[in-house]
């Protein structure tokens, strides 16, 4: 079972909607947002894109985990509909041919998901491919020059009355790659759920040039979704590029 089928069914406790994520792609995308579509890949279990359909956008919303996506689906509302699919985010211009979007999505550090330069740079050149003239790509990681600078171990812990998300972080420099282990704990059967997967530590300055080698030029970054800057020990790296 997958690190995020296996998490499904609490993922909306750790990581409950976040408002102002629609306030950050809001000041980024010019109105009538009815005029307007946007992908949001690494979907999960889809608040994001329900509630952008919810204010007029016309929404899509791509993940790989199944189970993340029967979520989202069991939320949609009627009257704001939305288009949810299986996609590997490393096809996703086999699958959207055109440039066809005014606005892509990446946050929830999913794009270090993708474990090697070159896939990611990959796939920033199809978000490239697939936006409109003066799209916006929108993205969020975590800012890994603080993390890999600080030998940060493990991020803040997650807790609320259901649930405690520990998260931690080892860093291996032969592969250049990090460890991310979790441990979900379900307080009322107090069931542990274990996982580990590897990530990417995707530097500021790999990801700037690899926004600029798939063609970007107007690259933004901020220190979170609210625009403050971007420091040195800010934790989220958020960018706008077009």
């Amino acid at each position: 079972m997958s690190f995020y089928e296996e998490i499904a069914d609490y993922y909306d406790l750790i990581f409950p909607f976040n408002k102002a994520h629609i306030d950050f792609v809001k000041s980024c995308v010019e109105e009538p947002y009815r005029t307007k579509t946007v992908l949001d890949a690494g979907c999960g279990t889809g608040d994001l894109a329900i509630a952008l359909a919810q204010i007029g956008f016309h929404a899509i919303g791509i993940d790989y985990d199944a189970k993340m996506l029967h979520k989202a689906g069991e939320k949609i509302d009627k009257e704001h509909p939305v288009i949810f699919n299986r996609l590997d985010m490393r096809e996703i211009a086999n699958y959207f041919i055109m440039p066809a979007f005014d606005a892509v999505l990446c946050f929830g550090n999913t794009l270090v998901h993708l474990t090697g330069l070159s896939e990611i740079e990959s796939f920033c050149k199809q978000i490239k491919s697939i936006l409109k003239d003066n799209g916006r790509f929108l993205l969020q990681i975590l800012n890994y020059d603080h993390i890999l600078d600080h030998n940060i171990k493990s991020l803040p812990l997650i807790e609320n009355n259901i649930i405690t998300f520990e998260r931690y972080y080892k860093y291996n420099d032969i592969n250049n790659l990090i460890e991310f282990k979790t441990v979900l704990t379900i307080k009322e059967s107090n069931r542990i759920i274990e996982n580990t997967i590897l990530l990417y530590p995707l530097r500021k300055h790999e990801l700037d040039m690899v926004l600029k080698k798939a063609g970007f030029t107007d690259i933004s970054y901020y220190g979170d979704f609210d625009k403050r800057k971007l420091k040195e020990d800010s934790l989220p790296l958020v960018a706008e590029a077009s």
